[in-house]
């Protein structure tokens, strides 16, 4: 029987010890030993051969297809790939005039395109902050949010685009003032639609960054809903989008040993669940876990536990979800990508 390698490059959170990216095989692997409680048999796996990669890198699974890029400073090309692991395209973002391009924030929209949310340095220096979408490798479309710095970012179902983030002055290491909208949609035809949060309710510990490390924030996107996991203050926010509501709870402590600090991923599911992936601070008997985040009546969002394993360095990675399936691998080196669902009667 002739079989055929598709490589692809995947590339998984860098947590700490660096990062590693992977490749993608759509042949058929054989299940897992040992099933992670809570979760079923997985409905479909992928098996990804782990290559060596440089730099901070991040991945994301949306609309049927995964995102790969580097954080920051854009060295190696922004690149869409299908479910079966074929490769798209790869783009380095070919800005106008560009000296240097970083990148924040990368996901897939539903017409097999990115969109991206980068900053860009030109050769005297000035600098722009822009959403762009990304087609066969081009920019298909580009908006300037200048002075607002898109953090995050993501595609809802009917062409739009939400981003979360600050406003920088020209300095790039200020915010010129406290009452803006942190949460914004974007149409890439008709500019900002709507905002959201602002940022005089926004308050992080003291030191603390308002849009925390890259990892404790965590943003994702239905075509009903914008959910915002902010481990740097706390909160869960969701912004309902066919009533234009802004629902606002805060986060109850996690469950001992585990840490924000070691959130690994997320997913909105189609039904409007959410959940997170982390590990607890490496130690002997660390653990690994999937946990539900449920917004409460009394404005406290509190956590299930879905499932939590001995981590044994190989923590789960959620990379999004696909319908109601969670996507995930155990650890940034797992050659193995799972999509299962959540059992009845856990975690809900």
């Amino acid at each position: 029987m002739h079989k055929r390698l598709l490589s692809v490059l995947l590339i998984l959170l860098s947590l700490y010890a660096g990062c590693q990216s992977l490749s993608s095989s759509p042949a058929s692997v054989a299940p897992p030993q040992t099933l992670p409680a809570g979760l079923h048999a997985p409905t479909y796996q992928a098996d990804f051969t782990p290559v060596v990669a440089n730099g901070v890198h991040a991945v994301s699974w949306s609309k049927g297809h995964l995102v790969g890029f580097s954080v920051g400073e854009l060295k190696e090309p922004l690149a869409l790939y299908d479910r079966t692991g074929k490769s798209l395209f790869q783009s380095f973002l070919p800005f106008d005039n560009a000296a240097k391009t970083y990148v924040q924030d990368a996901a897939a929209t539903s017409s097999e395109t990115v969109i991206a949310a980068a900053s860009v340095v030109n050769r005297d220096g000035a600098s722009a902050d822009i959403i762009a979408e990304i087609a066969n490798g081009s920019i298909l479309r580009a908006i300037r949010t200048s002075p607002f710095y898109p953090l995050k970012i993501c595609a809802t179902g009917n062409g739009t685009v939400w981003a979360f983030g600050k406003e920088l002055d020209d300095s790039r290491a200020a915010e010129p003032r406290q009452d803006y909208p942190m949460l914004r949609e974007y149409s890439f035809d008709k500019g900002q639609l709507r905002s959201a949060l602002d940022r005089t309710t926004v308050r992080p510990p003291k030191g603390v960054p308002v849009g925390g490390a890259s990892h404790e924030v965590q943003m994702r996107c239905n075509t009903q809903k914008v959910v915002l996991i902010n481990g740097a203050t706390r909160e869960l926010v969701e912004y309902d989008l066919p009533s234009n509501r802004v629902g606002r709870w805060t986060i109850a402590p996690l469950p001992a040993g585990a840490d924000f600090k070691h959130i690994t991923g997320a997913a909105l599911t189609d039904s409007g669940e959410i959940y997170v992936s982390m590990y607890d601070a490496p130690r002997k008997d660390s653990l690994t876990r999937i946990l539900q985040l449920i917004p409460g009546a009394s404005g406290t969002a509190e956590w299930t536990t879905v499932s939590a394993i001995p981590g044994e360095g190989n923590w789960f990675v959620l990379l999004g979800s696909d319908g109601d399936n969670l996507v995930y691998a155990r650890g940034r080196s797992s050659p193995t990508l799972f999509w299962s669902k959540v059992q009845q009667g856990v975690a809900k």
